[in-house]
């Protein structure tokens, strides 16, 4: 995710400075918008990698509490031993 927020700064910073330093309006207005799309797609972007994640660490959780659950229940290694 950093390496989408760098490289969203990157962008919108040259097409900042294209529509600073333009003297027609329409290149000015085509930086600006560029520059809103960069960030529009890194925040979009971001999510994806997030809700991903989220996903991840929710599997995990649910495995972890079905080990918990089985590994401690006493009864159900009565069969084992001796």
């Amino acid at each position: 995710m950093i390496r989408n927020i760098i490289l969203a700064s990157f962008i919108s910073t040259i097409a900042m400075f294209g529509a600073l330093g333009s003297k027609d309006p329409k290149i000015t207005l085509i930086c600006l918008a560029m520059a809103f799309v960069t960030w529009t797609l890194c925040i979009w972007r971001c999510m994806i990698l997030n809700q991903g994640i989220n996903k991840i660490r929710e599997r995990q959780r649910m495995f972890d509490e079905y080990l918990r659950r089985n590994l401690n229940n006493p009864r159900r290694w009565q069969a084992w031993t001796f």
